[in-house]
Parts: C-alpha cells; sequence; structure tokens
C-alpha cells in the first residue's frame, strides 16, 4: 500500500506541473504562488494514510532553471507530522528540499542528486515551517507538496520516501542562534542610530549560488542589513545593489556576521544577494530601519547611500509634498541646472533677511553631490555633501550669495528651492556658519520641524582649552534637546550632559561640526522631582564660536 501511496503522491504533483486547464490542484497552485510568504495551513482533507490515499495537497509551483526556488510558510498542527515533498518535470533532474523554523534553526534538508525529495517533519516541531525547494540541475516547472499524517504512521512514511532518520545534512542545531537579542543589541550599538524592527526571517544559505532578496528603504530613513550564518556556512559575503543593478556596497564584518546599512532621500527598493563562500547551511537575516530623526547618528563610514531614482520633476513633487506635511508652504525654484562629476559649478543666488531654507533635489542619473553656499564677502555659510538630496540653511541680511556644486560620483540634474524661515533667533543671523550647522543637526534629527522653532539660542566662545558650562532644569516627565552648531575656526563639538546632584554622565554628544544629545527627567535619580543638569560644551581642536539651542519635548518625541 505504501507503494500505491508513493505513486499518488507523484501523480498529484506532476500532473499539476503540466498546466492543464482541467487541472484543480494546478489551480489551486498559481493561486498560492503569489503569496508564497503568507501561511499555508497543513491539508487535512488529503490524509496520506487514511481512508483517502490521494496524497498530499499542492502549495507552490514555479517555472524555473537551476537554482530558482519554490518557498511557503506552513502551519503544521502541533500533535501532526508533516509529510513535505518536491517534485520536478521531465526536463529538472535534480531538486533540493529544505525547512526551517521561523528563528532560523535548520529542521531538515533532502539534497540527494535525484528528482524527488522528500522530509518527515514530527513534533515536538514549530507551529509555522518554511519551506523552500531549489532546482539543482535543469530546468521546468517545479512544485512543493504537503500532507498530514499521524504520528503512529511516521516510520512507514520514512521507509516509503526514503527519508533519513536523525540529524538533517545542515547539522544546525536547536536554538542555531543563540544569545540573538543580545547579538542585535550590541550590533545597534556599534553603528550608532535609533532602531525598530522590520523583519526576521531565515534564509537558505550555499556557496554555489547566491540566495537574493529584495528590501524596501523608506524615504530619509535608513535600512539596517544583518545576516547571522548558522555554524556550518563561512566568510559569508553580502552585496547591495540598486534597481539599476549598480552595486551600492559590500557589507562589514562583524565576527561571523555580515551587516550593510542603506540610506535613502527618498522610498527605495534594493536588493541583496547573500554567498558563503564556503558550506551549505541557514542564516537569519535581520532588518532594521532607523526611527526617524535618528539618521545623523550613524556612525559614518558604516552608512551607505542609495542615489536618486526618479527624474528630477517627480523627485520635486514628492519632495515639496513632504514638507507640505511639516507645515511649510509652497518655495520658490531659484535654480535648476546640471552637474558634471569633478567640475564645480557657481550660480547666483538673492535671498531675504534672517534665515532660509535651500533644498537641494536630484533626479537621475545624478549620484552624489558636494555644494557650498557663500556670502559677498566670499565667506561659507552652508555646505551640504549628500547622495542626491538634503538642505541648507542659510542666515544673515538680505542680498547676494554664490552656490558652488558638483556631481561626485555621476552627472545628473538638480533643482533647488529655498523657502524663507521667519521667526527665528536673531543669535543665528549674528554667525550664520553656525546658525546653519545648528539648524541642520536640530531638524534632520526631528528634534523641531521648522527654524522658527528653534527656541532659545545662546553664543559661547569656544576651545580646546577650556570647558563652557551652564545648568538646566529638566521637569519631571519632559525631555530638553540640547544641539550645538561651530562656526569657523572650531573642529570637533562636543556635549556633554552630567547631573548635578551626582556628577554622573547622562549623555554624550559629539560630531565634526555639530552635534546634539538629549536628557530626560524620567529616571530613578529625578525621583519624580526636576532633574537639575549640567551642560558642558567643548571643542577637540581650535577655537570659535559655538551656538546652542534647547528645547524642551515629550518623551515619546
Amino acid at each position: 500500500m505504501i507503494g500505491r501511496i508513493a505513486v499518488a503522491v507523484a501523480a498529484l504533483l506532476l500532473p499539476s506541473l503540466s498546466c492543464t486547464p482541467k487541472s484543480q490542484p494546478a489551480e489551486d497552485a498559481r493561486g498560492r504562488a503569489g503569496n508564497r510568504f503568507g501561511p499555508v495551513p497543513l491539508p487535512s482533507s488529503t490524509p496520506l494514510f487514511g481512508a483517502d490515499e490521494s496524497g498530499t495537497s499542492v502549495l507552490a509551483v514555479e517555472a524555473g532553471t537551476t537554482g530558482d526556488r519554490v518557498e511557503s510558510l506552513l502551519e503544521v498542527p502541533d500533535d501532526h507530522c508533516a509529510l513535505v515533498i518536491a517534485r520536478g518535470s521531465a526536463t529538472i533532474d535534480d531538486v533540493d528540499l529544505m525547512a526551517f523554523a521561523e528563528d532560523g534553526t535548520s529542521l531538515g534538508v533532502d539534497e540527494s542528486p535525484d528528482k524527488t525529495p522528500a522530509l518527515l517533519l514530527c513534533p515536538p516541531h514549530p507551529r509555522r515551517i518554511w519551506l523552500s525547494a531549489r532546482i539543482a540541475s535543469g530546468h521546468g516547472l517545479l512544485a512543493l507538496g504537503a500532507g498530514r499524517i499521524s504520528p503512529k504512521d511516521a516510520e512507514r512514511a520514512r521507509a516509503a520516501y526514503r527519508i533519513k532518520a536523525g540529524p538533517d545534512a545542515l547539522g544546525a542545531p536547536g536554538g542555531a542562534f543563540p544569545e540573538l537579542e543580545e547579538k542585535l543589541a550590541g550590533h545597534r550599538r556599534e553603528i550608532g542610530g535609533t532602531w525598530q524592527d522590520v523583519r526576521r526571517t531565515p534564509v537558505p544559505l550555499e556557496s554555489r549560488l547566491p540566495t537574493r532578496i529584495s528590501a524596501a528603504v523608506e524615504a530619509g530613513r535608513c535600512l539596517d542589513v544583518l545576516v547571522v550564518p548558522g555554524n556550518d556556512v563561512g566568510h559569508l559575503e553580502l552585496v547591495a545593489t540598486d534597481s539599476s543593478g549598480a552595486i551600492l556596497g559590500r557589507s562589514q564584518s562583524s565576527g561571523r556576521d555580515r551587516y550593510l546599512v542603506v540610506c535613502a532621500p527618498g522610498e527605495t527598493t534594493i536588493a541583496l544577494e547573500i554567498r558563503p563562500h564556503s558550506g551549505r547551511g541557514a542564516g537569519l537575516l535581520l532588518l532594521s530601519k532607523t526611527r526617524d530623526g535618528s539618521e545623523p547618528d550613524l556612525v559614518d563610514p558604516i552608512r551607505l547611500d542609495a542615489f536618486p531614482a526618479d527624474e528630477l520633476e517627480k523627485a520635486l513633487r514628492s519632495a515639496n509634498e513632504r514638507l507640505e506635511k511639516s507645515g511649510y508652504r509652497a518655495g520658490r525654484t531659484a535654480l535648476k541646472g546640471a552637474l558634471e562629476v569633478g567640475r564645480r559649478t557657481s550660480f547666483e543666488l538673492t535671498l531675504p533677511a534672517g534665515c532660509s531654507r535651500l533644498d537641494f533635489v536630484g533626479g537621475a542619473p545624478l549620484r552624489g553631490v558636494a555644494s557650498w553656499v557663500f556670502d559677498a564677502q566670499d565667506r561659507l555659510v552652508a555646505s551640504l555633501a549628500s547622495s542626491g538630496r538634503g538642505a541648507l540653511f542659510v542666515c544673515g541680511p538680505a542680498g547676494p550669495r554664490r552656490f558652488d556644486a558638483e556631481a561626485t560620483l555621476r552627472p545628473g540634474p538638480f533643482a533647488l528651492v529655498v523657502r524663507p524661515e521667519p521667526g527665528t533667533s536673531a543669535e543665528l543671523v549674528k554667525a550664520p556658519l553656525a546658525a546653519g550647522r545648528l539648524l541642520a543637526q536640530s531638524i534632520e534629527r526631528g528634534a523641531l520641524e521648522r527654524a522658527s522653532e528653534i527656541g532659545l539660542v545662546r553664543r559661547f566662545e569656544l576651545s580646546e582649552a577650556a570647558i563652557e558650562a551652564f545648568e538646566l532644569t529638566v521637569p519631571f516627565g519632559r525631555c530638553i534637546d540640547v544641539a550645538l552648531g561651530l562656526d569657523p575656526g572650531a573642529v570637533g563639538a562636543e556635549i556633554r550632559l552630567v547631573s548635578a546632584a551626582s556628577g554622573k554622565e547622562i549623555a554624550l554628544g559629539r560630531g565634526p561640526h555639530a552635534t546634539s544629545t538629549r536628557v530626560c527627567a524620567l529616571d530613578a535619580e529625578s525621583v519624580k522631582e526636576n532633574l537639575k543638569t549640567r551642560v558642558e560644551l567643548r571643542v577637540a581642536s581650535g577655537a570659535g564660536v559655538g551656538l546652542v539651542a534647547t528645547r524642551m519635548s515629550s518623551p515619546s518625541r
């Protein structure tokens, strides 16, 4: 009877591969293939060893060639076994089959050199199991199927389908990724910024062929990609490419793990390619995105930038819509032009008195930009280096300015949109370069949305030889953001926040020309009382003017 059941199972899958319109299993397979990562309950209507011996139900079916996969997420009752099989059409010579728990633990693998792989997954097993069948040789249609059986029939099924007993070929033990949360927390401390989880998913890894996965980067955010390999793969390689296929960058290492951080001015889809240099096994892919405003806190050498993918006019519309949501009115497009690589181009501007926001918007195929704004005396008042989009803040009297820009990687078109920032502090006009750096730091970090919200601005003469300090009182249940921008002559901005009561350091912020940090009266030390804080300011080198802004906010911001 077992032999007849095996024939029946193959007969169920192989006709579905012929795509005959009258075949109901083929229609079901095509419907499920489009949602292959959605959990599919293990079929109960076609038991393998009950009265109906018709075989498995098809979970997914797709056409492919060597290296292509068919995948599905399966829900299995706790008290039943799942028999999983993969079958190919006549032009497919070899098929591999793998099963993983959602945390990346290997549950089984059949990579024997034939086209009839099978796995038997019996209790105890996870409720949800991720399945992947791969064409190891050949081309054609490949189907993935599963059926429910009682544990008492497990040995009969194992014999009928020639399923190996004991550990699987991957050799990944239970809990293949121990202390994952501690590993992730340490990784985030290393790269800086503030993060929230997007996705955690197991991935098969093998040296012969790369695993390819797409991921989305939200506009103005950064995406952290961390791959934790299992024990049986070595020397992992991780590469990110953009929609055109151009390489954005290759991963950095943290022990055996690999990671990269991709930031994008607009919504961008990237492709990830993962491949070990040796071995075959499982890995865990962890995707995280920055919390809004924490992008400036990333460690500089780690960040990769995705470049403008939209035509200039579309990029302009997108940028304007985003700023309108922050309360800005429509801006004036002061400049339009094209930039060349390695050749700086100068443009004349006329700006109103006070402070203005200058939004640089690049369009495809522009890649990378460096720009500067000079006043009438040729003194630098603002600068920007980005992938192709960003904001400069220029403060000072009304009159002409010179805008210089060049492409750093690939030429392309750009536009410069000017918006006035009324109601800003008079101290900003007195130190234009420090003011521009201060505003850019505060707005990029998310401490404020408009320059007029900057609040109290204090002026300090800073040097590497002395510490300037002042006291802050933080009301209980509230936070205060502190930002510092430097004028010419000083490099290496530093803000250190210290508890006035205990002398304990609360927070430390550092940056080349600007920095910011935050203190909240929420911890046990404050005991539902106001928190008195000492703010210490210094620079790492030189001497010059520093502008400091403090703004109260809620802990949720």
